[in-house]
């Protein structure tokens, strides 16, 4: 690492963490601190940074490091906590990994059409539209871009006068994208040509400050302060798992239901959380919501009303997270009438692990399956749902609640074994991270 590379990282820590970290690294080190940062800041006055004091500190801190030679080793302490956040990028009311646009502002696009808001990254593109429609049916509704690719909604639904809408690749049966600044948005026989933005990176555009030191060392949670609050950002060592919401569930209980007539159909239990509460040095208690008409998930962005002179300490009980990826298949056979057959088949979830326990038959058609939840060795991590689903059966629904998932499926009586697929596993991940917000 360089002494540039050095400074931009530590252009982006608070100054209190700033000043801490370079104290514990200069501890052992008979050097005279004060006098070196002082003929640091004199050099820099001489090339006629005409800045104020507070705003050098950073670049400061990088030429004490050249002057003391702090070896790599250090310098890569004090900056791991912010290059974990170098890949992001703040759009809407959430935060993306790597490249991604975004509409900067409402578009009318004619008298019948309102383009409201665009998100497009390597996974994702999502719009919300308000129009009024001549005929009941919808139009056709594509997107084109430049690259020559074509998307259609693989998904929409209504929110009040609002269309929503996540589009997808219906050639290669898939959701990689490759986001690119213009794209047409064709409905039905017209055709507009859309320009985005992208998204402001994290690191450069503010400081980060971290949450309080925790015991787990593979998420890493901070903030920087937004006009109503705070926004909250996340990074994980494992580049596959996914942030899903920030707070403690609103519920504890989660149901799954999939069932196999006309196609492929299933649901769940939403992932809300409570809100966040923060502790005022003023004895008050500040309740920090999801801010208000957020758009992109997850929300990272928590709104109060507390004052602008008082330190809070807010608190982020859990993390809700996850794996959009398949896990594999599970050959389960179907026993006799009221039999019951143990199979103690483990899964590994990567984050936790799970244990086929059982299948019982009680009745012709229905069978129940039991797991076993949370049985690695992760204690701060929770199992929150699995997607459960079988080709082979009617149906099945799954209850997931505390250490225990009980799942029945129904299915043709003639059914001798059934090829049970899990994916897209989420996890509560209990880690009581603190925010000192000043």
């Amino acid at each position: 690492m360089n002494e540039k590379q050095i400074q931009m990282l530590m252009q982006n820590l608070d100054n209190d963490l700033l000043a801490k970290e370079l104290d514990d690294l200069t501890s052992d080190l008979e050097v005279d601190l004060d006098s070196i940062t002082q003929k640091a800041f004199n050099k820099l006055n001489q090339e006629r940074l005409k800045k104020k004091r507070k705003r050098f500190y950073p670049l400061v801190a990088a030429c004490l490091i050249t002057v003391i030679g702090i070896s790599n080793a250090y310098a890569a302490e004090i900056s791991d906590f912010v290059r974990s956040f170098f890949n992001q990028r703040a759009i809407y009311s959430t935060v993306i990994d790597g490249s991604a646009y975004y509409l900067e502002s409402p578009l009318q696009l004619d008298k019948e059409v309102k383009l409201e808001n665009v998100i497009f990254t390597k996974d994702k593109l999502d719009m919300n539209l308000t129009f009024s429609l001549i005929e009941d049916k919808l139009p056709e509704i594509l997107v084109a871009t430049a690259n020559g690719k074509i998307y259609k909604p693989g998904g929409y639904g209504y929110d009040n006068d609002r269309l929503l809408l996540s589009f997808w690749n219906e050639v290669e049966h898939n959701y990689m994208f490759s986001p690119t600044e213009e794209l047409k948005l064709i409905i039905g026989e017209k055709s507009y040509s859309i320009h985005l933005t992208e998204g402001v990176p994290v690191v450069g555009s503010g400081e980060i400050n971290p949450a309080e030191k925790t015991n787990i060392d593979w998420v890493k949670v901070g903030y920087k302060k937004i006009d109503q609050g705070v926004q909250i950002l996340t990074s994980f060592t494992d580049n596959d798992l996914k942030l899903v919401a920030i707070g403690e569930p609103d519920q504890n209980t989660v149901t799954r239901i999939f069932k196999n007539e006309n196609g492929i159909t299933s649901s769940g239990t939403s992932s809300m959380t409570k809100p966040l509460l923060g502790y005022g040095k003023d004895k008050n208690v500040y309740t920090y919501n999801q801010a208000k008409d957020a758009v992109g998930r997850p929300v990272t962005q928590f709104e109060t009303q507390d004052p602008a002179d008082t330190e809070i300490e807010l608190k982020i009980p859990s993390l809700l997270v996850g794996y959009e990826k398949d896990f594999g298949n599970i050959d389960v056979a179907i026993p006799e009438l009221n039999e019951e057959k143990r199979i103690d088949r483990e899964i590994d979830l990567k984050l936790q692990k799970i244990t086929l326990q059982s299948i019982k038959r009680t009745s012709a058609t229905t069978a129940e399956l039991k797991f076993a939840l949370n049985t690695g060795d992760k204690a701060e991590v929770a199992v929150r749902e699995v997607s459960l689903y079988s080709k082979d059966v009617q149906s099945g629904d799954s209850v997931w609640q505390g250490d225990v998932c009980t799942m029945g499926i129904s299915f043709d009586g003639k059914l001798k074994n059934a090829q049970l697929n899990l994916s897209w596993p989420r996890f509560e991940v209990k880690g009581n991270w603190t925010l000192k917000i000043k």
